[in-house]
């Protein structure tokens, strides 16, 4: 069974949140991605084999000079002969302490058509350390209500402006879990390259491609695929 029921509160509320007011004292704005990938990989968990689409929406609210909001949904499904499903609702809270350091919250609702993950709301906090315009770290710690147990990361992020209208980006990571779904320890390293063109002001493409290797190969989740993943897939991305 299909679960939007969170992607659809929250593009229910957006008309609310772009009232004439709000848009006069409060800058923001909407962004809208459709994708597809050649299969679905989430923390080290490859949920789905088959192609995946993807479709989420999104808004960025400048609550001052230091603080922003972004709240959104997904959902997203399998393509093919898969019936793997999930949606999720989002906000996070970043404040920018300088120039070069940014902090931040993050509350997340996943609904997952799965027989081993289960629904619950993820929170986290994270900071973003940026060592030049290209190049920055992140580090996050996240407790999964689902899972009823942690996940925490620490990535890369570099890019590099090709041209006018286009630039490449590399995140590089490796995450640690505690009891998270039968995981425990390290948990995988993980990569993804993309090239973004911007077909206008508005528009843009981005493919990509990507992996996830398990730093642990004996662990086995029953369920699930616990096996290194390769991926690719493009995003369509909208912003207005």
């Amino acid at each position: 069974m299909k679960r939007i029921l969170p992607l659809a509160l929250v593009l229910s509320s957006l008309p609310a949140s772009l009232s004439a007011d709000v848009e006069n004292e409060i800058p923001l704005g909407i962004e809208a991605v459709t994708g597809i990938r050649s299969e679905y990989v989430y923390r080290g968990f490859t949920l789905a084999e088959d192609s995946v689409m993807d479709f989420q929406i999104e808004t960025e609210i400048a609550l001052n000079d230091y603080t922003l909001l972004n709240v959104g949904g997904w959902y997203a499904t399998e393509t093919g002969q898969g019936d793997y499903d999930e949606s999720a609702a989002f906000a996070k809270l970043r404040f920018l302490k300088s120039d070069k350091l940014t902090v931040g919250l993050s509350a997340t609702y996943r609904s997952f058509s799965s027989d081993v993950f289960e629904d619950g709301v993820d929170l986290g906090i994270f900071g973003t350390y940026q060592f030049c315009d290209d190049f920055g770290i992140t580090t996050g710690a996240y407790y999964d209500t689902g899972a009823d147990a942690w996940y925490g990361h620490v990535e890369s992020n570099w890019s590099k402006t090709l041209s006018d209208k286009s630039y490449i980006s590399l995140k590089t990571g490796i995450s640690y879990v505690s009891d998270y779904y039968g995981r425990d320890g390290f948990n995988d390293a993980y990569t993804r390259l993309s090239l973004t063109y911007h077909v206008s002001e508005a528009v843009s493409v981005t493919p990509f491609v990507g992996a996830s290797f398990l730093i642990d190969d004996e662990s086995t989740v029953p369920g699930v695929i616990n096996d290194d993943s390769v991926f690719g897939g493009l995003w369509f991305v909208v912003r207005f």
